[in-house]
């Protein structure tokens, strides 16, 4: 298989930290189940809020770049856009959840949490679909046999 183009290497690098942070964030776990003050260390986050926001700012200057430039592959601006959008999401829900852990027990209601949920999902599978779309392309412009 032909080398990944340096666009979907970057792409990828930044996917790969966002779903670091994703499964940090909602990954079930013990500290999660068992919320022992002083036992588990809580989430933090407002140091997921600065990392999601430094991902959506190289996001913004990449997306930037790909749509200045000539020759980038199909779908790779439609699936950094798409990326871009559910970075943003969560980076909302993260600042929301960093608020009310600061003491602003009532700044982020139930309703809104579960509101701004099913969009950041909806924005999630959107972005696997163009994904999907994506590694398909470049599996048929490679020549490469689906397994």
């Amino acid at each position: 298989m032909q080398d990944l183009p340096e666009e979907l290497a970057r792409i990828n690098a930044i996917l790969a930290e966002f779903a670091a942070i994703h499964d940090a964030i909602f990954k079930l776990s013990w500290r999660k189940a068992l919320p022992i003050p002083g036992l588990f260390k809580p989430t933090d986050f407002g140091a997921h809020f600065k990392d999601l926001s430094r991902l959506a700012s190289t996001l913004e200057t990449f997306s930037s770049v790909l749509k200045a430039e000539p020759g980038s592959v199909e779908g790779s601006l439609q699936y950094a856009a798409s990326l871009l959008e559910a970075v943003q999401a969560l980076r909302e829900i993260c600042r929301r959840f960093y608020e009310k852990s600061q003491g602003n027990l009532g700044k982020y209601p139930m309703a809104e949490y579960n509101a701004d949920l099913k969009n950041y999902e909806d924005l999630v599978n959107r972005c696997q679909e163009l994904g999907i779309a994506l590694n398909r392309k470049m599996r048929d412009d490679s020549g490469t046999p689906e397994s």
